[in-house]
């Protein structure tokens, strides 16, 4: 970050107004102040449950990219890296849910869950039906703990997508929750950094720098495809009547070319071991200032892969 300090105070804010300037015909600013702001859809939809999303926001699409049609209603913000407080969340939920209700999803930070939790309490005591989707999706954290201990990662996109389905085709707020959470137990996120250097490839480095779980050295883009497979698969233990969503997140200083090299050597790997539905590469996150990648596998039965099977076009990805 070049700025001086006194900007960080309103970094949600200017963001968001920059954002409107380019593509007025996506998003509007709906609610500013210090240290948080929400953004929303151009034109939101009052005949469905609003999908608002949270977290902090840094140096990619995650969270406010996610708002658009098909995907996210709102999405609030705090400062840099910084979750947003609850009244911010509660705006949101003021502006959008009083006729279908809001569903709260957000990254099992305990930040977020605070302030999305005090949201909640708040829009309730409105008269506003409220649901809330907590995302733990990182394999590599609370490791011999149960799953809901997890860190959320980058996989909550699939999820963002999968409650905009959900939304457009008029499906009641508490039956969308269940589903999703559902979903969440179905979803699983791992990270592949590599450190070229020290010829060396990290599994499960975390996302505040937090050391990895496993590290070889080795360089074989095809090797490093298939531990990642076998990882998350042993993990998720997809069934046989469920297929896979892989989403591959290009970290920062990871190329556009490379990508795509991983793509390749990945989506020949993991259908040797399960059906697989639909991939996605793209920058999806790219919090984390280095060269690797996030990968995401969803496990679908049928009706969530009918869900899942459309491809929505945002201004900097596809998903």
């Amino acid at each position: 970050m070049i700025w001086k300090t006194e900007h960080l105070d309103y970094f949600a804010r200017d963001c968001f107004n920059g954002m409107c300037a380019s593509r007025p015909d996506i998003w509007q600013v709906g609610y500013t102040q210090k240290n948080a702001a929400v953004l929303l859809k151009a034109k939101p939809t009052f005949d469905q449950f609003a999908v608002i999303v949270s977290g902090g926001a840094g140096n990619g699409p995650l969270f406010p990219g996610y708002v658009g049609e098909g995907l996210a209603d709102a999405a609030a913000v705090g400062g840099p890296y910084s979750a947003p407080n609850a009244y911010a969340i509660l705006e949101a939920g003021r502006m959008l849910g009083r006729k279908k209700g809001v569903l709260l999803l957000y990254n099992n930070f305990a930040g977020d869950y605070l302030n999305n939790d005090m949201a909640q309490e708040m829009l309730e005591t409105e008269g506003i039906a409220v649901e809330s989707v907590i995302v733990s999706d990182d394999v590599a954290t609370a490791l011999g703990e149960p799953k809901e201990n997890r860190s959320g990662r980058c996989g909550i996109a699939l999820l963002i997508k999968l409650a905009g389905a959900y939304a457009a085709a008029g499906m009641p707020l508490k039956e969308a929750a269940q589903k999703l959470r559902h979903a969440a137990t179905r979803l699983g996120t791992l990270s592949l950094h590599l450190d070229e250097a020290q010829s060396m490839v990290c599994y499960g480095g975390g996302i505040s720098g937090e050391p990895p779980i496993r590290t070889e050295t080795h360089m074989d883009v095809h090797k490093a495809a298939e531990e990642v497979c076998r990882m998350l698969l042993a993990d998720l233990q997809p069934t046989a009547d469920e297929k896979l969503f892989l989403m591959i997140n290009r970290l920062r200083m990871t190329s556009y070319a490379d990508g795509y090299v991983m793509a390749d050597a990945i989506s020949r790997e993991l259908p040797l071991h399960h059906d697989v539905a639909e991939v996605r590469c793209g920058v999806y996150s790219n919090v984390r200032d280095c060269y690797g990648y996030d990968f995401s596998i969803l496990c679908m039965d049928a009706e969530t892969c009918s869900y899942m099977s459309s491809r929505i076009q945002t201004d900097s990805f596809v998903i």
